[in-house]
């Protein structure tokens, strides 16, 4: 007998905890305290501003992608939800990998602070996707009217974000301003509506 439940508090566990690590972000932003000069010396602490743009946008790209691949399963077992927590738990790294890179700005530890983010980050994107793998997989998980070719479409796209992270962590071996180029085309592929899914509603106009 399969443990098969729905997806409803999965979901409402997941979108909690992506929302408490958005929000534990701002907690690692620098406040200074100075008599003069105060916005010259929030210039000055711009890492700390920039990574926390760069992490908050991510996990919010992360929580549209996650609701969004939840349209399509309808149910959960025992190794989908160890699947989600080990996705989480990633998730809730980013307010440490994100402050870590801040702080060694410019120092000689940079490298190795950018490699632990974009490590982390390639482990969140991994588990994303399997996640939908584990679920592709076991049909019963699924909804039962979705087109074969959408459902292979969406693995190839999720797929490219452990890619270019992955990428992103090769290339901060040689240099750490270049890696952040993968993870912006990345922020600006995946804040867009999938194109999978536009594809197959101009194939099926009637679908929708």
């Amino acid at each position: 007998m399969h443990n098969h439940r729905p997806t409803d508090r999965l979901e409402y566990f997941s979108d909690a905890v992506l929302a408490i690590a958005a929000t534990l972000l701002a907690t690692e932003l620098p406040k200074p305290e100075t008599e003069t000069g105060l916005l010259q010396e929030i210039v000055k602490q711009w890492p700390h501003y920039a990574a926390f743009a760069a992490s908050f946008l991510f996990i919010c790209i992360a929580w549209s992608n996650h609701h969004n691949m939840f349209i399509y399963i309808k149910k959960t077992d025992q190794y989908l939800l160890i699947l989600n927590i080990l996705f989480l738990l990633f998730v809730t790294l980013q307010s440490f990998t994100t402050g870590l890179l801040a702080i060694h700005v410019g120092k000689p530890d940079e490298r190795t602070a950018a490699l632990i983010y974009h490590g982390t980050l390639v482990l969140m994107t991994f588990f994303y996707n399997c996640l939908w793998w584990y679920a592709i997989r076991n049909s019963e998980l699924m909804e039962d009217d979705i087109d074969k070719r959408l459902i292979r479409l969406l693995t190839k796209e999720y797929a490219i974000a452990p890619a270019l992270h992955l990428a992103a962590l090769l290339i901060c071996l040689w240099s750490v301003p270049f890696s952040i180029i993968p993870v912006l085309l990345l922020y600006i592929y995946f804040a867009l509506p999938r194109l999978s899914e536009k594809r197959m509603k101009q194939q099926n106009p009637t679908q929708g």
